[in-house]
């Protein structure tokens, strides 16, 4: 089985089909991002901008490649992990809230990245507690064919993720998060199963992680307070289940 297996992940599929359509036809239309972009009218009565304005992307071909990339990444990891009603609590529900947020801070754009750091911020939880959904991989005794590999590059889909985010905020945090990350998906490497298996560095990826959404949230950037929240909902979730 690999990360990109489309069976598993229906919700994931779901919602990239969703995201792409409207985000790669926007380039031969413009008027498909203006039309469904977050912008002042919102506060008009334009309240349908808060969904749509997750479907477009204010940030060109990379950005927006780089977005559908993520919810390929994120979103599957999630969904190995989170239970479906949560992973859509995650994505959509915290993307209206960041919307809303967004409409203070950076009242036009759009983009799918603020739903996204829901997920992310989900699954620092599964890092530094534990999975929603019981694994193998997080077995203190398992070993060769019990890991799980899905589950256990989870820490490389937050630590780039997080990268990703930082290069939101100028390029010297870009630059520092990229060596970061090299660092983890070294380790990683390295490691093999066993060393996937971690739980040492899946709790610093986690913290890291939550710092940077502390950080970005510090800056008013319209990414940190969706990571925020979407752990602190997950956390919740988590203490209402035990």
């Amino acid at each position: 089985m690999t990360l990109l297996r489309l069976r598993p992940y229906p919700l994931t599929l779901a919602v990239f089909v969703l995201t792409a359509v409207p985000s790669l036809l926007q380039f031969a239309f413009p008027s498909v991002l203006t039309s469904l972009q977050r912008t002042p009218a919102i506060r008009d009565g334009e309240v349908w901008r808060l969904f749509t304005s997750l479907l477009v992307q204010d940030g060109g071909w990379f950005g927006t490649i780089s977005n559908l990339f993520f919810l390929v990444v994120v979103g599957s990891l999630a969904e190995l992990t989170l239970r479906r009603w949560l992973w859509a609590t995650c994505y959509f529900g915290v993307g209206l809230v960041a919307e809303a947020i967004a409409v203070a801070w950076q009242p036009t754009g759009g983009g799918n990245s603020i739903a996204i750091c829901g997920l992310a911020g989900a699954l620092t939880v599964a890092l530094l507690t534990r999975p929603l959904r019981a694994s193998a991989a997080w077995r203190p005794d398992a070993i060769g064919a019990d890991l799980r590999p899905r589950h256990l590059w989870m820490p490389a889909g937050v630590a780039w993720w997080s990268v990703a985010l930082l290069g939101t905020a100028s390029e010297v945090a870009l630059y520092v998060g990229v060596a970061a990350g090299v660092a983890v998906q070294v380790a990683l490497i390295a490691g093999g199963e066993t060393g996937r298996g971690n739980r040492t560095l899946g709790r610093i990826v986690g913290v890291g992680a939550l710092l940077v959404g502390v950080a970005l949230t510090a800056l008013r950037n319209i990414h940190g307070p969706p990571l925020l929240l979407g752990a602190g909902l997950t956390y919740a979730a988590t203490r209402r289940q035990r």
